[in-house]
């Protein structure tokens, strides 16, 4: 299986539907659980575009045991910037240990990766 950093993800793209259709390959090719929830007026606000659990390995009493990491993944095109409501989730699921990132991407060039830490 391919080992997956934040900053190892490139792609080519020009808008956000291209742009996520391209991190959800990239999660595939990891063997990530990922879907795409759908806003409809009901629930919390904000809630990032992509939601993912990929895998990892623990160290110590759960050596080589596959455990999951929650991610959270906004895409937004190259000038375009997440909401206060979009930051406010993304540093909800960083505090609470998740991985949370912006990715933009352009036509014609690598897609860049932002950690919300």
């Amino acid at each position: 299986m391919a080992r997956w950093e934040a900053g190892d993800l490139f792609l080519m793209a020009w808008n956000e539907a291209s742009l996520k259709k391209k991190i959800n390959k990239d999660l595939d090719k990891i063997g990530a659980w990922h879907y795409a929830p759908v806003q409809m007026g009901m629930g919390a606000s904000g809630i990032p575009d992509i939601i993912a659990c990929k895998p990892v390995k623990i160290t110590q009493e759960d050596v080589g045991k596959t455990m999951g990491l929650f991610v959270g993944i906004e895409a937004k095109t190259y000038y375009n910037k997440p909401t206060a409501k979009q930051m406010f989730q993304l540093e909800g699921i960083a505090a609470a240990h998740g991985m949370a990132m912006v990715i933009t991407g352009k036509k014609g060039e690598p897609y860049r990766v932002k950690k919300i830490t």
